[in-house]
């Protein structure tokens, strides 16, 4: 796949998005060591007892070196298929999960290209990776988060705690963590309030209770009253998540 623009495949111009399937190196006019390189991480086996959404992805490193010898975006492509191919095998039953795996790993790669002062390293490679990261959080943020916008306040409470619980301990990167964090108050905060502001209108009262007395277990109680939480509450359920 060649960048448009300058015809040679460097990364120039506008750069489109990655084959649908896995090149092989020869696929590719590589010179010998890059070629080499692309047979490494075609070679690696993710272990999938061992791995999880937080897990390093080896290729990273051999798609580095390669473009410091090769810096054309056919590269890139291999590497981003591979670590789509393997995310599916890591996170199987969780689709929320593998669009975490592939946002720590793509990165893990923007963050080493930031910190080079090779030749290779140009503005439009930066800007593929930052693209990349912003069509998975996209996905994850579709994936994980968008049906609660379109459920009523009754049903809100429940999946939104439920949706917490399962990511409270998924591993992200740092500075990710704290982008990711925000971009969910962004995407669930105003909706919610919104909602939360017409139902006050008909005269309903919020209910300021804390998360935790939502999460316990009332034996042999009947009826339990009806609470609606504040929009600064779910923000700081969401900023506690990621915390691995």
């Amino acid at each position: 796949m060649e960048a448009a623009g300058d015809g040679t495949g460097r990364f120039r111009g506008r750069l489109d998005a990655a084959a649908g399937s896995i090149c092989s190196a020869t696929d590719l006019p590589l010179n010998r060591p890059a070629q080499m390189m692309v047979n490494d991480w075609e070679r690696i086996v993710v272990d999938n007892g061992s791995s999880d959404e937080s897990t390093i992805h080896p290729a990273n490193d051999l798609l580095i070196q390669a473009l410091a010898i090769y810096p054309y975006s056919h590269l890139v492509d291999c590497w981003e298929s591979k670590l789509e191919k393997d995310a599916e095998f890591i996170r199987q039953s969780e689709k929320g999960g593998k669009c975490i795996f592939l946002l720590n790993n793509t990165f893990d790669v923007l963050q080493m290209v930031r910190r080079q002062r090779a030749s290779f390293v140009s503005d439009e490679l930066a800007s593929r990776l930052t693209s990349m990261i912003q069509r998975y959080k996209k996905s994850y943020l579709d994936e994980c988060w968008a049906a609660l916008n379109r459920l009523n306040l009754e049903e809100f409470n429940a999946e939104f705690l439920a949706t917490c619980n399962r990511q409270m301990t998924w591993k992200v990167t740092a500075e990710l963590r704290y982008q990711l964090r925000q971009e969910i108050v962004d995407f669930i905060v105003p909706p919610y309030e919104v909602s939360l502001s017409a139902l006050q209108g008909k005269g309903k009262r919020l209910l300021g209770t804390p998360f935790s007395l939502l999460r316990r277990k009332f034996v042999g109680e009947k009826k339990q009253k009806k609470c609606y939480y504040t929009g600064q509450q779910l923000e700081v359920e969401i900023r506690g998540l990621f915390e691995g």
